[in-house]
């Protein structure tokens, strides 16, 4: 009788959600985040550039006041899956 029982359990989904990756995902997210940031970075150099070439209006000062005062926080709150559990018997 006990040996037609079958037991899978899946953690990958909770720890997913938890931040641990397997290493193909790892690296995509690695991969995204870089092309991300990339364009975040040409974008801010483009936008400064065309905010200090109107030198007469704009200033240093400006520029490091809106880096330094600009980050938003936020706080997320999220459900975490637990794993799958398939039983059989």
């Amino acid at each position: 009788m006990l040996q037609n029982l079958d037991l899978n359990i899946d953690s990958y989904p909770s720890r997913r959600a938890m931040g641990f990756y397997k290493l193909s995902d790892s690296a995509k997210n690695f991969a995204q985040k870089g092309l991300e940031t990339a364009q975040e970075a040409a974008s801010f150099y483009a936008s400064t550039g065309d905010k200090l070439s109107d030198f007469k209006n704009y200033k240093i000062s400006d520029l490091g006041a809106e880096i330094m005062y600009s980050e938003q926080r936020e706080l997320v709150v999220a459900y975490k899956p637990g794993p799958n559990i398939d039983f059989k018997a």
